[in-house]
């Protein structure tokens, strides 16, 4: 499918009448099983936006060394321009299966702009055990499994496995590995459809996982013909193997910031935000299930309407649990430790050592649109985005004995007139409470164009900010006031 029929794709959304038909009565295909699965090897390219990003490959094959034992191996390469940086992900992950899908054991990479993550473990009847390894960070967890459990790489087989039928509905347990979370996937059979976007008729498959829903057309033989994410944002379909992989040289060539342009919320211009010391804000199309973290904020209908004063009293709670190491932040770690106490020698107050902590971030780590995993990462490459200097941050101080947490949510840019999607941190400050602190801004008190939506550093923590992105929009803002 050429790239040009993949970009219309994202133009469907409200307009599916027109691009899909009724296909007429569907066959019933018999159940198949991994020895009869047809398809061993299949590519599809990805469009992000408009924009041909990278591809997918899935292969299945008998494990070498167990008999009986089938592996299923799924890779997805994404090259794309974010804030000017040319940006290169790789998620890479093999699945060993029983014959019903269900999950034995498995082992997942992660590479993000260099830095890499890895997942292992295994599944048995009543405990799922695994190891997350990332660069100066280690954790080995487990997980209670109550019924039977499956790789997300299975929902791709699962509706032909079981003999795919319009209406429908099928419920599944699975581990979702980006996230390391047993989560429920449903899956619904809607429909058999033909379109001018793909061969022949197709059963379109509703997936939802994880607050997420995926839609996909699936040929009776097995071929996933196209999938739309993220509300026909993300855009995947059948290709041959050279197709999907020049999208590197596409890649290559585009410059096109797809990812800002589909996030950003445009607002403004507000003049000098990071002086802005209150400001009203009421976000437009907000998911009545989003769980918002933040008492400045009420919710009237599907929108969010919110007032972030800084002269209020900061927010209360119990600090202890902020003080532990964890993945992202390791702050026992002994080049983070040994550092913290440096940078801070002399200090006398929380305030002092929060600010020559973001005094030595500011003039070390420099700030441009490179992921990490954790703080080592950032500490070690010297460069990072908003969430790695949140990490940084956050892990120094915790070393030092200050409570310090990850906040997620929006903030306002100027160069772009309008709200990005933004992490900072916030620190327990004795006697007064959860202060805002921004180390990308360098703001050991966070300007009020900041707007807190959710709390978390891990990935599962982070995944209902997806259904914000590309769909929430700025009604009304007005900055009121300025330090």
């Amino acid at each position: 499918m050429k790239v040009l029929l993949l970009a219309l794709v994202v133009l469907l959304q409200g307009c599916a009448a027109t691009y899909f038909h009724d296909a007429g009565p569907a066959p019933q295909p018999a159940a198949v099983t991994l020895e009869t699965w047809p398809h061993r090897d299949l590519w599809t390219g990805v469009v992000f936006n408009g924009e041909k990003i990278g591809f997918t490959r899935r292969q299945v094959r008998p494990a070498a060394d167990a008999p009986g034992r089938w592996e299923i191996e799924s890779e997805a390469v994404m090259r794309l321009q974010f804030l000017g940086v040319d940006k290169r992900i790789r998620l890479h992950a093999v699945d060993r299966v029983r014959p019903d899908l269900t999950l034995e054991t498995f082992s997942y990479e992660h590479e993000i702009d260099g830095n890499r993550m890895r997942v292992r473990g295994n599944a048995g009847a009543t405990v799922l055990s695994y190891a997350v390894e990332a660069s100066g960070s280690a954790e080995n967890k487990t997980l209670k499994v109550e019924k039977p459990l499956y790789p997300t790489s299975a929902l791709a087989f699962l509706p032909l496995m079981h003999g795919i039928k319009i209406g429908t509905r099928a419920r599944h347990a699975v581990f979702h590995g980006e996230t390391q979370a047993i989560a429920d996937a449903e899956q619904d059979v809607l429909a058999y459809e033909s379109s001018p976007l793909f061969e022949g008729p197709a059963f379109k498959v509703a997936t939802r996982l994880l607050g997420l829903e995926t839609t996909t057309w699936i040929a009776a033989d097995g071929r996933p013909l196209l999938e739309l994410g993220m509300r026909g944002a993300i855009v995947s379909a059948l290709e041959d193997e050279a197709r999907a992989r020049h999208y590197l040289v596409e890649a290559s060539l585009n410059k096109r910031d797809a990812m800002v342009e589909f996030s950003l919320l445009r607002a403004g211009p507000i003049e000098q935000p990071r002086r802005v010391s209150r400001m009203d804000i009421v976000l437009d199309d907000f998911p009545k299930a989003f769980a918002v973290d933040n008492d400045a904020c009420r919710r009237v209908s599907d929108r969010l309407e919110c007032r972030i004063d800084r002269s209020a009293p900061l927010a209360q709670g119990d600090p202890q649990r902020y003080l532990a190491p964890t993945l992202a932040a390791p702050s026992v770690l002994g080049e983070i430790r040994d550092l913290a106490n440096e940078i801070n020698k002399g200090s006398t107050s929380e305030e002092q050592t929060i600010a020559r902590l973001l005094a030595w971030m500011d003039a070390n780590i420099a700030k441009e649109a490179v992921d990490a995993f954790t703080a080592a990462d950032v500490l070690r490459a010297r460069r990072a985005e908003c969430q790695g200097h949140a990490y940084l941050f956050a892990a120094f101080a915790r070393a030092l004995g200050i409570p310090a947490r990850i906040v997620n949510g929006i903030a306002y840019s100027e160069p772009h007139g309008g709200f990005l999607y933004h992490t900072w941190n916030e620190a327990w400050i004795a006697g007064r409470g959860w202060q805002p602190v921004d180390a990308t801004f360098g703001q050991a008190h966070a300007d009020a164009t900041h707007v807190k939506l959710i709390e978390g550093e891990s990935a599962a923590e982070l995944v209902p900010l997806v259904n914000l992105v590309g769909r929430v929009r700025v009604q009304s803002v007005s900055a009121l006031a300025r330090w």
